[in-house]
């Protein structure tokens, strides 16, 4: 049924989804670069909109968390936002570990989920429309379908029962 990079993975509307939210993550990584200077601090938006979360708690923890953990640290968790973003970015848009990309990404949104959830102007109801298409995208393994997964998928498989770090390794791809 199909052969290279197609055959043996979710159907090409997944794949084309799935490089759809690459390119969404990369936009949103390069909004926060670290050379991205607004109102006097890196990373673009990043710094205002936390204290935007701050200002509108969803969660007190969480309110916390951000003002006494985050924002004393800011450049640290600037890099982590924008190295994070950037990685799901050319996970999900060259299919390169889908699975860590899908998963990673989804936790990523719940975290910032529960930061913006009672920001004024964000909308509740997109949340379940980040999370759960990349848990799809995780599950259905989209990265073997135009994807590098399939070539490393096809080079790991081999015959012999895998394991160790060749086991790890395939059930990333």
């Amino acid at each position: 049924m199909g052969s290279g990079l197609i055959r043996g993975g979710p159907p090409i509307s997944v794949a084309l989804f799935r490089m759809t939210f690459g390119i969404l993550w990369l936009d949103l990584a390069l909004q926060k670069a670290p050379w991205v200077i607004n109102d006097g601090h890196r990373f673009g938006w990043l710094y205002g909109f936390i204290w935007t979360e701050i200002k509108n708690p969803t969660f007190e923890f969480y309110k916390s968390f951000l003002h006494d953990i985050v924002l004393p640290n800011f450049n640290t968790f600037g890099y982590l936002t924008f190295f994070n973003e950037m990685f799901f970015g050319i996970s999900l848009l060259l299919g390169c570990f889908t699975v860590l990309g899908g998963i990673g990404g989804a936790l990523f949104q719940v975290n910032i989920m529960l930061g913006a959830y009672s920001v004024p102007g964000e909308w509740y109801w997109v949340w379940p429309l980040l999370i759960f298409p990349q848990l799809v995208f995780a599950h259905t393994r989209a990265g073997r379908t135009v994807g590098i997964d399939r070539l490393l998928y096809d080079r790991l498989a081999g015959e012999a029962e895998p394991a160790g770090i060749r086991k790890l390794l395939l059930w990333l791809v």
